[in-house]
């Protein structure tokens, strides 16, 4: 019915770009067509209980250690890890181009938490090969964030930082299910949910954007398409008639308005929001679903 331009990709390597994109301003705009399209593993895990040196290949894995506490314990992350602002200033074993394996063993990790569709697959084996033990994070939901939390929780030793970071993560869940609750009943807004100006990409249900659309009372236009990442023409977002439009970058509002000014859309309302903290799935994702359903919510007036 579309018309989409349906790009091989990973999931990985979309928020990857994203966080180019807010970093970089919008300079990685088009390695998002490069994006998502790597099936989930989220299989139950063995870890060692009590890792003491961590090497997180992952920019979610790596602000999620360090909100459960166990910050001190990683010894080095990728080169796109930038939060917190110490996650800067450990070594880098990684990119978006792969994984430095003799990075990795020099810094004798007891623990390697890897992203499957981020990393390289014969990258993972070879660090297993090496006889380093590897955790695979995948985080696709609103909750997978607080149940990674929690997994991420339970290996400290220290008892109160374990309880403070469960107790953040239950905050959290409570945090989404009062937001279904609040906008259960409110009309649907259907969105065209915008990554930046230039090409248009959009982010469809299989990325956790849909789940979170959802949670306001949102409805995403290209939401059914089979990947997490397409590109779809001016005419298909015309053609669908969308009650406003969600840009995921403030860097691009004055270009995505010019985009649209001489089309039917023209008189479609822009709502700007925070694309850095809704793609990365980490706790400060819960904050940014909220600021989203009270944009969603401004659009109903």
């Amino acid at each position: 019915m579309f018309s989409i331009i349906d790009r091989k990709s990973t999931l990985a390597q979309l928020n990857w770009a994203i966080v180019c994109i807010f970093a970089l301003s919008l300079s990685c705009e088009l390695a998002v067509a490069q994006s998502a399209n790597a099936p989930s593993t989220s299989s139950p895990q063995s870890t060692p209980s009590a890792p003491q040196r961590i090497v997180s290949l992952a920019p979610h894995a790596t602000e999620l250690l360090f909100s459960a506490g166990l910050g001190a314990r990683v010894v080095g992350v990728s080169e796109s890890c930038d939060f917190p602002e110490v996650a800067k200033t450990l070594p880098k074993a990684s990119s978006y181009r792969g994984t430095n394996v003799e990075a990795v063993l020099a810094l004798k990790p007891d623990l390697v938490v890897a992203w499957p569709s981020g990393n390289k697959a014969d990258d993972i084996a070879a660090i297993e090969r090496l006889g380093i033990r590897v955790y695979r994070s995948e985080v696709d939901s609103l909750a997978g964030i607080v149940s990674t939390m929690r997994e991420f929780a339970s290996w400290s030793t220290d008892k109160a930082a374990s309880s403070a970071a469960i107790e953040r993560a239950a905050a959290a869940e409570r945090s989404i299910q009062s937001l279904r609750e609040k906008y259960a009943s409110k009309p649907i807004v259907r969105v065209f949910y915008q990554l930046g100006d230039g090409r248009l990409f959009t982010l469809s249900n299989k990325h956790l954007i849909g789940e979170a659309l959802a949670t306001c009372g949102a409805k995403n236009i290209f939401g059914e398409l089979a990947i997490p990442a397409p590109e779809v023409s001016r005419e298909a977002v015309i053609t669908a008639k969308p009650d406003a439009i969600l840009l995921a970058s403030a860097n691009a509002l004055d270009n995505v308005a010019a985009q649209w000014k001489k089309t039917p859309l023209a008189a479609t309302p822009i709502a700007v929001l925070d694309g850095g903290r809704l793609h990365r799935p980490t706790l400060r994702t819960m904050d940014a679903v909220r600021e989203m359903c009270e944009a969603v919510d401004r659009l109903r007036k």
